[in-house]
Parts: structure tokens; C-alpha cells; sequence
């Protein structure tokens, strides 16, 4: 499991299982939901999983209003609501025929955190690793998922909060991961950072070298065809 894998692993616990997971708002603003194989029944309009479906299309079930059939509302592993996803895509540059698969999925989650100064610059040691640096990344990531509780007594959405209480309690929000499990692995992730990005940068080099093997193996035969005039498909005995 990777560093980050292992990360979202635990702040997601309460948000969901798949990236396939979603809830929905129907008439009278009641709410349902759908975990793949074990909760709820997936929203009406879906004919496959919710990962198999396009950027675009994902929108447009979410710009839906709430009728019987319902708004899409929160989506996939990390639970993107429709205002949060617009954003995401302007910020990733994704067009809407972008698939929302798990790799799309994994794109955004991470866009969650590093766009969020207080949470980056404590993960790549911009900022000092200090308790007060700790916490205030910790309570940006209870501002993005509902579920993980505050690191300390503030003000949230819906009125002043205690500690490990979701930042939206008093809308119907409960948080069920603790400020001092996410601040654990924010820790981990902070001390891990350099293999984080270098990772991401061998994969690239990995995927690299097959396509410059490639590259040369066809300059090469170009170049004999050339010196010896031979046809492009060479004949066998």
C-alpha cells in the first residue's frame, strides 16, 4: 500500500468504500445513499457504476434539481459534491469526456489537499512541524470531509464546536475519524514527502523508457531500409 494510498485509507473511512460510492438528494431534500456491496441501491439514472460514467456526465446528474428522481450529490471515493467538482475540473484542466475512474479520482483527492496552503505546507516542509502548523492543517482537512473531527474547540459552519466533532455539526454531520489518527498520518505523509513526488516522477520515467526503446529500435531500422534499400517488410527463408 502507498504512502498516500494509506493515508486517504484512513481519513476516507467515514466518507466511503469505492470509487464508485455516492448519495443523493430526492423531493423534501431527503437524502440516500449507495455503498458498492454492502449499502443502498445506486441513483436511479445510473445503468453502470458511477466510475464508468465522464466528467461531464457526472455534472450533469449533479445540476439536476431534487425531485423523485433526484440530485446527485456526493460522488465517489472521496465524496465530491457538485460545487467542489466544477472547481476541480477548472483546476486539473480535465475536458468533459475525461473518464471519472479511479486515476481521475485519485487526481482530484489529491488536488483537495495541496490546494489547501495550510495542509501543502506542512506536508512538503514549508512550514515548520510544529504543533500549532499540525493543527491547523488537521482542521482543513475536517473542513473537506465532514466525517473527520476538528483538532481543537472552533467555530464551525453551523455554530461554535468541540474538539473531534465534525466542522459541519449541527447540519447532520457526525464525525467518526479522530483528529488524532489524521494528524498521525499527516505526520507520516510530511516525513514521506520526497519519495511521495520522487514516486510519482519514476513512474513517469518507467513509462518513458519503453517509448524511447521504441523510438530507437524504429530510427534503426529506418536508417537500414535507407543504406540498403531494402523493402519495408524484409522477405524470410
Amino acid at each position: 500500500m502507498s504512502i498516500l494510498t494509506d493515508f486517504f485509507s484512513n481519513i476516507l473511512q467515514g466518507e466511503s468504500k469505492t470509487y464508485n460510492d455516492h448519495n443523493w438528494y430526492v423531493s423534501g431534500n431527503k437524502l440516500k445513499g449507495y455503498i458498492q456491496g454492502s449499502f443502498g441501491t445506486q441513483y436511479p439514472l445510473l445503468t453502470k457504476p458511477l466510475s464508468e460514467y465522464t466528467v461531464g456526465e457526472i455534472m450533469q446528474f449533479q445540476s439536476r434539481g431534487r425531485d423523485a428522481t433526484g440530485q446527485l450529490w456526493a460522488t465517489g471515493r472521496y465524496q465530491i459534491i457538485p460545487s467542489t467538482l466544477k472547481g476541480l475540473v477548472q483546476a486539473l484542466k480535465l475536458p468533459p469526456s475525461t473518464k471519472y475512474d479511479a486515476i481521475t479520482q485519485d487526481k482530484m483527492g489529491l488536488q483537495l489537499l495541496t490546494e489547501r496552503a495550510a495542509i501543502r505546507k506542512y506536508v512538503n516542509g514549508e512550514l515548520a512541524d510544529t504543533t500549532q502548523n499540525l493543527e491547523k492543517a488537521a482542521l482543513e482537512v475536517a473542513k473537506i470531509w465532514s466525517s473527520v473531527g476538528v483538532p481543537f474547540p472552533t467555530q464551525g459552519r453551523h455554530g461554535y464546536i468541540q474538539k473531534n466533532q465534525s466542522y459541519y455539526a449541527g447540519g447532520g454531520d457526525k464525525a467518526s475519524v479522530t483528529t488524532e489518527s489524521v494528524q498521525s498520518k499527516l505526520k507520516t505523509l510530511r516525513d514521506n514527502w520526497l519519495k511521495v513526488v520522487s514516486g510519482v516522477g519514476e513512474v513517469k520515467k518507467k513509462l518513458m523508457i519503453p517509448i524511447a526503446i521504441v523510438l530507437v529500435l524504429l530510427a534503426s531500422w529506418s536508417l537500414y531500409r535507407t543504406l540498403s534499400n531494402k523493402p519495408i517488410i524484409p522477405k524470410f527463408k
